[in-house]
């Protein structure tokens, strides 16, 4: 897709939207890109190699992975109070 095809579908999400949130986040998402576009960017090449496979691998586990179902977080909080 051309640079100026996507400009033209950005601009016509935009103008049919009224959710000002959701207008304010990409205002904030686009000023914050030009931002750091124009710092040097750190390709994280400092990192050791066993930090960067880390690193690597949690971004690639599930993002629901280290959650609980609310009964189990009821009964772990139910059973933590009883120790206090």
């Amino acid at each position: 897709m051309s640079n100026e095809k996507l400009k033209k579908e950005l601009h016509a999400l935009i103008d049919n939207t009224e959710d000002e949130e959701l207008l304010n986040m990409v205002k904030e998402d686009i000023i914050a890109y030009q931002t750091e576009s124009k710092k040097e960017f750190d390709d994280l090449s400092d990192l050791s190699p066993e930090d960067r496979k880390e690193l690597e691998e949690q971004a690639e586990e599930p993002p629901l992975k280290d959650t609980v179902s609310f009964e189990e977080y009821k009964k772990e909080m139910k059973e933590w109070l009883s120790k206090l």
